[in-house]
């Protein structure tokens, strides 16, 4: 290293001793060491607690995406207002409704395929008569 370079590095480090003797106290006074150990830990303690409490709020939050909304009193009720809140709270909920008939793959999802009442009504008759046509195996549950 060169005579340059060293004596650049010497004065940073002796500017960095500088600024940590005057930060630090007198190692020699031990009242004072020990009264700045003292704030030392306690401010440790409060900045850990801080970093904990935050920690279980964002997992707290990540587990239950779903923000609460400041719903209307009755008085302030009306019909468009009511329906802009609930518009509000699904639109944070990923909410799905759909149907799947028994053990079938079609998974019928309101909009995407026309849900025809008659399809449940077959499933249901189905049933009955699978369920008639075993009865002694059903009456004993």
């Amino acid at each position: 290293m060169s005579e340059t370079q060293s004596s650049t590095s010497q004065k940073a480090m002796d500017e960095d001793n500088k600024a940590v003797s005057q930060t630090m106290p007198n190692t020699q006074d031990k009242t004072n060491t020990q009264d700045y150990e003292d704030e030392l830990t306690r401010v440790a303690l409060a900045l850990v607690e801080d970093v904990i409490n935050y920690a279980v709020k964002f997992l707290e939050d990540e587990q239950n995406p779903i923000k609460n909304i400041k719903w209307m009193t009755h008085g302030e009720f009306t019909v468009e207002k009511g329906r802009k809140q609930i518009d509000e709270y699904l639109s944070d909920a990923p909410i799905g409704v759909f149907f799947v008939g028994e053990e079938q793959e079609l998974v019928h999802r309101p909009g995407m395929v026309c849900f025809r009442e008659q399809w449940q009504k077959n499933l249901t008759d189905a049933k009955y008569d699978c369920m008639k046509a075993f009865s002694s195996i059903f009456d004993r549950v």
